[in-house]
């Protein structure tokens, strides 16, 4: 593969999940505690998994540290790591995935529009609109998996345009004008 990450990357056009979980920073749960329950809950999936690292929010070195001890003990896993793509490399590897699994905006937005289904964990997207793709988990390794499981047996939904159909653009335009 042309990826550019760490660890034995082994998958094909749809045999692999992605992960992409973000620091929470308002949360009363630690940052360890949290990835801890997602680690967990992939090792057992024992599924190719692509994960990505997490952004540069407040915890991220405490989600990164943890990852490293990780992928430093358990080489013989699944889990690839890998840091960004280009969106050229990046919208394939999600669209062909059989499900994400995180915290990102990514499971909420782009993903309803494109159907793969989502395990959003936690509340870092608490009160955002969703499609029916998304299922929601706590931070609980087992209800994780169970839902994981759960995901990929759906596979695709539909399409859902809940963000609106790229013209926003031209809408703000033509108000701008009707204003002026």
């Amino acid at each position: 593969s042309d990826l550019k990450g760490v660890g034995d990357l082994k998958y094909n056009d749809k045999d692999y999940v992605l992960v992409m979980q973000h620091p929470v920073t308002n949360s009363k749960l630690s940052t360890e505690f949290q990835i801890e329950q997602t680690l967990s809950a992939i090792k057992k999936l024992n599924m190719n998994t692509i994960w990505f690292w997490p952004n540069a929010d407040s915890g991220a070195d405490k989600i990164s540290k943890r990852l490293r001890i990780f992928r430093e003990n358990e080489i013989n896993s699944k889990i690839y790591f890998i840091k960004n793509l280009p969106p050229k490399k990046f919208i394939p590897l999600i669209n062909n995935s059989k499900c994400l699994i995180g915290n990102s905006s990514l499971g909420i937005r782009e993903c309803s529009f494109l159907g793969i289904p989502v395990v959003n964990i936690g509340e870092r997207q608490i009160n955002r609109e969703r499609g029916n793709n998304v299922v929601n988990s706590d931070y609980n390794s087992k209800e994780i998996f169970k839902k994981i499981k759960l995901q990929i047996r759906r596979d695709r939904f539909p399409s859902e345009l809940i963000f609106g159909k790229g013209n926003s653009g031209k809408k703000i335009a033509e108000k701008l004008i009707q204003i002026i």
